[in-house]
Order: structure tokens, then C-alpha cells, then sequence
């Protein structure tokens, strides 16, 4: 460098690195987030704005007004400077692909478009609306189960580190043969006793590990067919997964999207991974000219024959997005059905989980105590 700057007759006097200012983007905090209720009142206020006649960039600053969400405040900020500089607002929506999701991005393009961002804007938040409700209702359908078992397993541990040794050491005075049963209970006690805080930090570490494994591709692999395999948990898995299916599909096609795009953005936004595959298997099945219903066919254990058979009534009429939006209302209906039976269907599960621990500390434990005081 030094040489080259001599050739044309300069003479440098110091040669440092030059620091690029850090973008935006790349201070933004790592572990902040979005959540869909705080886009579905994004979505909300910015069509609200935007049909009062507001030109796109001062919505934007309007809106970033009434975000709570400091986080999500400064991104809609820097938006609204990307506009005003003459970026489309798809194009910096798309510049927060962890926040703005491609169906997200897309509808908003469609409407840039079509010169009808307001109303593209308006459905949108009907859709995104639909999304939150069906994340919500599951999520609370499966809350109660998953307390009673955390409860449970702090319980247990209370139990065999604290109240079962005292139990387990009258044991000791007795010179008696014990049942197998018992020995390995005993045997579990003295563990937890002993090394509680070992067991607690193996605990810990097995709860971290398995937490960090469901997230990796392996992991949700294993995971996500044994939530469809479950008995009770298929059941609304595949539910959730075909009406946000329908959902998802039938609003990017109503917008105007192409079947095959809207195919690809739709598997991106699939919570199962195999449904998520499957999806992006028919897009590209679809894009060399094959039937969308002759590739879901190949996949009955996802795609209920109801599914397939109102999208083969969809094709040959034409009327796709209708007819997959009577189904995505359908699916919606029975989610709330299985959400209010959930309860009753999981409680006799838990009370026969924990009868069965119960009696197996009774005989393990009491029946022992019960035989020595007979003998004596």
C-alpha cells in the first residue's frame, strides 16, 4: 500500500485500519423480542394511519409513537428512515427477517403492488389475528398439563431428598430380608439424600440439554413426530398445523400471490417441521406442473382426506382460496372443540400417573413396615 501511494508521488505518514460505524441492525439487543400480539397492533395502527390518507413515512413515525416495545419502537423508527430514503416499505420490512416474517413481507408487497396497501394491511391483521388466537388457545390448552407435571417432579424430588430418609432409615433396625421394590427405593433415597445437590445440578443439566437438543434440526426431527404419534397430543397438532395450513394458504392466494410462491412462504410458516417439508415438496412438485392434491396424497398421516379433497374441488373449480378458507373455519371450530375436551381427556391421565407413583411407594415402602410389626 505504502508503494502505491509513493508511485503517485504521496508520502504516507500513517497507515491505520479504518472502523466502519456498526449498523443499526447490528446493536440491536440479542435477546429482545416481538411477539405476535405487538405486530397484529403494528399491522393494526399502520392500516388505520394509512387509510386516514398518511403517506407511508409519516404513518410509520405515528405509529412508532405508540409502541411500548422500546425494542420494536426503534425498529419501526429506522423503518420510517429507510422509506423516507426511497426504500419500499416491503424492502426494509425485509431487512428484520427474526421480527417480519416472509408471509408478513409478501402480503405488504402484494399490496405496494396492487396500490391497495391499506386494505392489503387490514386483512393481514384478520389473518394475523387468526394466528395469534389459534397460538394462544393451544398453548393454554396445554398449560394446565404441563404445571401439574413440573409440580409433580417438585414435588417428588422435596420428597425423596427430605421426607423419605426419615422413612427409609427405620429400615436399618430391622434384620429383615426387604423386597426388591423397597431395596431400590431405598437405594434411590439414599442418593437423592446424599447428593441432593449433585442430583439437582444433573437434573439442571439433563432439563438445559434437552432444551438446547429440541432446537436443532435432530432434535425436531425426533420431537415433532412423536408429537404426532402421541394418542392425545396428535390430535391438536394436526389440527394447528392444518388450519394455520389453510389459513396461511388461502389469504397469500386471495392477495393474488401465485401458487407456488405462496406454497414456499407458507412452509416456512409451519410450526411441524414435516408438515414443513411436505409443503415445500408440493411447491416444488407444483411448479413442473404436478397436482397440489396428488403431491398431499402422499402423505395421509398429515393431510386429512377432507383437506385433500376440498383443494382437488379447489382446483378444478377455481376457487382454491374460497374453498380452503370454509376449511380453515372448520379447523378453527374443532380446535376450540378439542381445547375444552383437552382438559377432561388429559385429567384422568394424571391421576392415573400419579396413583401409579403413589402405589408404588405404598408397597414399596408401607407393605414392608406392615409385614415386620405382623411378625413381631
Amino acid at each position: 500500500m505504502g508503494q502505491m501511494l509513493r508511485a503517485q508521488g504521496l508520502l504516507p505518514t500513517l497507515i491505520q485500519e479504518k472502523r466502519t460505524k456498526r449498523s443499526f441492525k447490528s446493536m440491536l439487543p440479542l435477546l429482545a423480542h416481538v411477539s405476535l400480539l405487538e405486530k397484529l397492533t403494528f399491522a393494526k395502527n399502520l392500516a388505520v394511519t394509512l387509510k386516514a390518507g398518511l403517506p407511508v413515512a409519516r404513518a410509520l413515525v405515528v405509529v412508532t409513537k405508540q409502541m411500548s416495545n422500546q425494542y420494536f419502537s426503534r425498529i419501526i423508527a429506522d423503518i420510517a428512515h429507510q422509506v423516507e430514503s426511497g426504500k419500499t416499505l416491503s424492502d426494509s420490512l425485509a431487512m428484520y427477517p427474526k421480527v417480519f416474517s416472509p408471509i408478513f413481507v409478501n402480503m405488504v408487497k402484494v399490496g405496494e403492488t396492487s396500490g391497495e396497501l391499506d386494505d392489503t394491511l387490514q386483512y393481514l391483521t384478520k389473518q394475523i389475528g387468526r394466528d395469534y388466537n389459534l397460538i394462544r388457545r393451544t398453548k393454554g390448552a396445554l398449560t394446565y398439563p404441563a404445571v401439574v407435571v413440573i409440580a409433580l417432579l417438585i414435588i417428588g424430588y422435596i420428597m425423596f431428598t427430605f421426607v423419605l430418609p426419615k422413612l427409609t432409615a427405620s429400615f436399618a433396625e430391622f434384620d429383615a430380608e426387604l423386597p426388591v421394590l423397597t431395596r431400590g427405593i431405598i437405594t434411590a433415597v439414599d442418593i437423592f439424600s446424599n447428593y441432593s445437590l449433585l442430583v439437582g445440578i444433573v437434573l439442571f443439566l439433563l432439563i438445559a440439554g434437552f432444551l438446547y437438543w429440541r432446537k436443532t434440526p435432530s432434535g425436531r426431527l425426533v420431537l415433532h413426530r412423536l408429537v404426532l404419534v402421541v394418542p392425545v397430543i396428535k390430535i391438536l397438532v394436526k389440527k394447528v398445523n392444518l388450519a394455520r395450513f389453510t389459513i396461511i394458504f388461502s389469504g397469500l392466494l386471495k392477495s393474488g400471490m401465485p401458487i407456488v410462491e405462496a406454497l414456499t412462504i407458507t412452509s416456512n410458516t409451519m410450526g411441524n417441521v414435516y408438515y414443513r417439508q411436505a409443503l415445500a415438496e408440493a411447491s416444488e412438485k407444483v411448479k413442473i406442473g404436478v397436482d397440489l392434491v396428488a403431491v398431499l396424497d402422499r402423505y395421509p398421516h398429515l393431510f386429512t382426506p377432507m383437506v385433500t379433497q376440498m383443494i382437488q374441488v379447489g382446483e378444478e373449480s377455481g376457487t382454491m382460496e374460497s374453498v380452503l378458507g370454509e376449511v380453515a373455519d372448520f379447523y378453527e371450530a374443532e380446535i376450540d372443540d378439542t381445547v375444552k375436551n383437552l382438559s377432561s381427556i388429559i385429567e384422568p391421565i394424571l391421576v392415573m400417573l400419579i396413583g401409579a407413583v403413589v402405589g408404588v411407594l405404598a408397597v414399596g415402602l408401607i407393605m414392608p413396615i406392615y409385614n415386620i410389626s405382623q411378625n413381631i
